[in-house]
């Protein structure tokens, strides 16, 4: 088989997995330098209590870098030292009897610390939409060293739904740098951006290229759809193999450049190119390198075709 019939069948390969990978919704959290029980409940939006009981932990417990948190997902409490189901219902402003019976618990029931229960009225699919929603109301913080800009902002709501004016801070921080143009950023742009936050526990998201005025709305560029980005302090490779874990997104890694490209899109696709910096194009086969192949030939493919 040609080198380009082999690169065609590794697209059809890599299609048909990644357009049946889950999205990844991260329920865990490694804890980093300087951080705090109270600030790591902040971020995702629960209490610190619920957090503490979930990890069998004191509220005022000193966290070592390098440990692993587990978030309550919502709808989903944790008993704490000290509580019990009627103080529990009124917390959560619910009925004793239901939240005993969502527990299949009485209402006389004692509790054991660090007990699971669920909040009634949280069947499966609620269940899972909240666990899928539930990681947008994270804190995205973005940086662009070419302009010396930076943006923290949180880019949606309590329902889960895009923040109009947090994308409208955003379409301003991912303009056109050469001739500050703008466009409003695709709501699944924006869940993306808030994935990679919460999966590299809020570290700083660096944009080396988002929209360009220049290309048109043919390009996912020029239609909000799509940025060139590094996460502080994490390889690109490992950057690339989250993005590759999310459905329906284009993935683009540059061995040799400083950035991983990711879209969003109908379909997942995936493609590397070796080319340098100002180079043409040289869209190469996952895990085959630029010594195969001649100098200056590239695969017929390009990310345009996939």
């Amino acid at each position: 088989m040609s080198s380009s019939g082999v690169w065609r069948a590794t697209v059809v390969v890599l299609l048909v997995f990644f357009l049946h990978a889950p999205a990844h919704a991260q329920r865990k959290h490694t804890v980093q330098e300087g951080q705090t029980l109270g600030a790591i409940a902040q971020r995702y939006r629960v209490s610190v209590t619920n957090l503490a009981a979930a990890n069998q932990l004191k509220k005022t417990s000193t966290l070592r870098v390098g440990q692993v948190l587990r978030i309550p997902p919502k709808g989903v409490i944790y008993v704490y030292p000290g509580q019990t189901l009627i103080g529990l219902a009124q917390l959560n402003n619910v009925s004793v009897k239901a939240l005993a019976k969502a527990n299949g618990l009485s209402p006389e029931a004692t509790l054991r610390v660090g007990q699971r229960l669920e909040l009634p009225g949280y069947s499966d699919d609620a269940k899972a939409t909240k666990a899928r929603n539930s990681i947008l109301h994270g804190l995205v913080t973005l940086e662009r060293p070419a302009s010396q800009e930076s943006l923290r902002v949180r880019l949606f709501d309590e329902a889960g739904k895009p923040d109009p004016k947090a994308r409208a801070r955003l379409a301003r921080f991912l303009r056109d740098r050469q001739t500050n143009g703008e466009t409003r950023p695709h709501g699944r742009l924006m869940r993306l951006l808030a994935y990679l936050a919460d999966h590299f526990n809020g570290r700083t998201i660096v944009v080396v290229s988002a929209f360009r005025s220049d290309v048109g709305e043919s390009s996912r560029h020029g239609s909000g759809r799509a940025v060139d980005i590094r996460v502080e302090g994490i390889p690109n490779e490992t950057l690339r193999d989250y993005c590759l874990t999310l459905p329906k997104v284009g993935v683009g890694y540059y061995p040799r450049g400083s950035f991983v490209h990711v879209d969003v899109r109908d379909d997942a696709v995936y493609w590397v190119d070796w080319s340098r910096p100002g180079e043409a194009p040289l869209y190469l086969p996952p895990g085959e390198t630029p010594e195969k192949y001649d100098a200056g030939v590239s695969s017929a493919v390009s990310p345009a075709e996939l």
